[in-house]
C-alpha cells in the first residue's frame, strides 16, 4: 500500500504514477502543508480511499469546513465498513452525516476528464480574498463571458455552505476542473485551496494559465511557486510521464 508520512523530496510526476496505480494509501495529514493538500488533491481527482494516520491529532470538534474535517469525511465516504451494520461506529455528528449521505447513494468516486470546449475553471482565493481580488476576478469573469467563454469561478458557482465539512465543495471544484478545457489562475501565494485544486489540475493534465503573473514574486524555495512558474501542461503540448517498466525508470513523452 501506498504510504505518505512526510512530504518532503517527492518527485510529484512519479508519484502520479503510483497513484494512479493504487486503489488506497495511508498518510499522515498536514492541513497546513501546502505539498500535502497538492498531493491531496491528486489523490481525490483519481478517487484514492485514504486512511488517515493521525486523525486523533487533528482538529475535528467542529463540523466546519476545513480540510482536516474534509479528509476525515473523504476517508468514512471510501471506507467500505463504514457505516457497519449495527452503527457502532457511528459516533459523532458529522459520523451522522456521512452515513446519511452513503445511503442517499453518494460515495468516493474517480474524477472523469471531460473537457468542453471554450470552458474555463478559475483557480482563485474564496475564503480570505480581499475586497480587490474579488473584484478583479469578478471584472475578469465577465469580460471573458462576453468574449464567449464559459467561466466556473468557486466563489460564485460553488455553494460554499457544506453539510460536510468542505468534501462536497472539493467534489464540486474537482467535477468543474475535470469539464473545463483549461485553468486560468489567479495566484494567491497565501491560499489553501488553490494548492489542493492545482493537485486536481495537475491530474488531469490540464493547461495553465498565470492570469497575474506580472504581480508575483516567485520564492525558488516554495513548492507551490515552482509547480505553478514551471506548469507542463499547455494546449499544445499534453506533456505525459511514463513508466518504463523494463528500467523501472520515469521519462516523459509528448502525446
Amino acid at each position: 500500500m501506498l504510504r505518505y508520512l512526510k512530504y518532503d523530496n517527492l518527485n510529484i510526476d512519479e508519484e502520479l504514477i503510483k497513484i494512479n496505480n493504487c486503489k488506497e494509501v495511508e498518510l499522515v495529514l498536514e492541513p497546513n502543508n501546502k505539498k500535502c493538500l497538492f498531493i491531496l488533491g491528486m489523490l481525490f481527482a483519481n478517487g484514492t480511499k485514504i486512511k488517515i494516520l493521525n486523525e486523533k491529532d487533528l482538529n475535528l470538534e467542529t463540523t466546519n469546513k476545513s480540510f482536516s474535517m474534509m479528509a476525515y469525511v473523504w476517508s468514512r465516504m471510501g471506507n467500505d465498513d463504514f457505516p457497519s451494520y449495527d452503527y457502532s461506529n457511528v459516533k459523532t455528528e458529522m459520523d451522522k452525516r456521512i452515513a446519511g449521505f452513503k445511503q442517499m447513494g453518494f460515495g468516493l468516486h474517480k474524477i472523469t476528464n471531460n473537457p468542453v470546449d471554450n470552458r474555463i475553471f478559475l483557480i482563485c482565493p474564496v475564503r480570505n480574498a480581499t475586497p480587490e481580488q474579488r473584484k478583479w476576478i469578478e471584472d475578469f469573469v465577465v469580460e471573458k463571458d462576453e468574449q464567449g467563454y464559459s467561466i466556473y469561478a468557486p466563489h460564485i458557482h460553488t455553494n460554499q455552505k457544506d453539510a460536510l465539512g468542505g468534501y462536497n465543495i472539493c467534489t464540486d471544484n474537482s467535477e468543474a476542473i475535470a469539464l473545463s478545457e483549461k485553468i486560468n489562475i489567479y495566484y494567491d501565494q497565501t491560499s489553501a485551496g488553490s494548492a489542493f485544486d492545482l493537485g486536481v489540475a495537475y491530474a488531469l493534465h490540464k493547461p495553465l494559465e498565470i492570469l497575474n503573473r506580472e504581480d508575483i514574486v516567485f520564492n525558488e524555495g516554495n513548492f507551490i511557486d515552482n509547480v505553478v512558474k514551471d506548469w507542463p501542461y499547455s494546449a499544445k503540448n499534453k506533456r505525459m510521464i511514463y513508466l518504463d517498466k523494463n528500467s523501472n525508470k520515469y521519462y516523459n513523452a509528448c502525446e
